[in-house]
């Protein structure tokens, strides 16, 4: 059925799951209250009116132009894609039930090795885990309980600090992991502490710019209400969601988070059933129309990636991706597919001119390929 309840959507995100699932949620009219496209100090000169990203925005159409290439049930036995990371147009790391690398033409298995449990394979047991990475030799797979790491690109070292949704470093010694019931752990380059988090909600993504701007979201197990948390270096603090507006009311869960520093700004972007951007942590502003399905209702949006804050995507349920210019939006229709229930995404990456998005579509691994022009 392809229009989730309510209800259903709620307990669906409070499930702890790591795959998304196709979410089509109705949601109030658009909040323009926390809009500031038109009224803000762009490159903050006026110190009596609030900042926003739109220093040097690149107007250009052409950001928006990328072609995109789709491959089904073209890596051998996987039926399901849950991780993936771009480094580069023809150099893709896919996370299924083994580890793959795309080259452009052709998908290989990475071999990996578990050498904290006698070096066991891990291939053919991977299905359901995330990636991070630093490079291609240097990435953490996160999934359930365990966290993995691997320094050479084939060894991994397992570690498991407790429940683990996501995770995000600013080096290979500083490695932040979220998970459930507010559980929070930092791995320091020998061993991981747990954090005191200030919140007993579950955290599904965390993303920052530094070990100083660290910005986690999710929801609480039971009602679904949002949780948006800040790190300053020394401490997290929950955040206000009145100062987002819908996103204040329990039912419209925080899903993805993403952070990047552009134009001498901390950007964040907040994701779920809206979008909402905010500039230094001050005044957020919604994008909410630009995943509006009509009828009241609303793509939920799972991640959020990108280079800059007038370069950067998000992507949603059943195969929903939009990507942001600094003046527009621009929706990839042909990619989505709200009426096919054997279709939907799993996880994004988009790096330079390259973005990349994996899931499953008719029983069989989904890869999408998008270059820029």
């Amino acid at each position: 059925m392809k229009t989730l309840p309510l209800i259903l959507v709620v307990a669906l995100l409070a499930g702890g799951m790591f795959t998304s699932c196709k979410k089509h949620i109705n949601g109030p009219p658009e909040d323009t209250t926390h809009k500031c496209d038109t009224c803000c100090d762009t490159c903050k000169t006026d110190t009596t009116k609030p900042p926003c990203d739109t220093c040097n925005i690149d107007k250009d159409s052409a950001a928006h132009a990328f072609v995109w290439t789709e491959y089904v049930n073209q890596i051998p036995g996987e039926t399901n894609l849950t991780g993936v990371w771009v480094f580069g147009p023809n150099d893709i790391i896919i996370i299924a039930n083994s580890i793959w690398h795309f080259d452009g033409t052709n998908f290989s298995v990475i071999p990996a090795f578990d050498q904290t449990h006698n070096n066991v394979t891990l291939n053919g047991a991977m299905n359901g885990y995330s990636i991070f990475a630093f490079s291609k030799t240097d990435y953490w797979l996160v999934h359930g309980s365990d966290v993995l790491h691997t320094g050479d690109g084939t060894y991994f070292n397992d570690y498991r600090p407790g429940s683990s949704n996501a995770c995000w470093g600013s080096s290979p010694n500083d490695v932040f992991v979220v998970g459930n019931s507010g559980q929070i752990h930092h791995f320091d380059g020998t061993s991981f502490s747990q954090m005191t988090s200030n919140t007993t909600k579950n955290i599904r993504k965390i993303w920052g710019t530094s070990d100083n701007n660290i910005w986690a979201c999710g929801n609480n197990q039971s009602t679904g209400e949002s949780v948006l948390l800040h790190y300053d270096g020394s401490t997290w603090t929950e955040q206000d969601l009145s100062k987002l507006g819908q996103i204040g009311v329990g039912k419209h869960a925080l899903i993805g988070v993403w952070t990047c520093d552009s134009a001498s700004h901390h950007i964040t972007v907040a994701s779920g059933s809206f979008v909402y951007r905010t500039t230094d942590n001050t005044l957020w502003h919604s994008d909410t129309l630009m995943n509006a399905l009509g009828g009241g209702s609303y793509a939920g949006i799972n991640n959020v990636r990108g280079n800059s804050s007038t370069d950067f995507m998000v992507q949603g349920s059943g195969g929903f991706l939009s990507h942001w210019n600094g003046k527009t939006w621009f929706f990839y229709s042909q990619l989505f597919s709200w009426s096919d229930p054997s279709y939907d995404i799993n996880a994004f990456s988009f790096t330079g001119n390259t973005a990349a998005m994996v899931g499953y579509k008719g029983g069989q691994g989904y890869l999408a390929v998008g270059r820029r022009k």
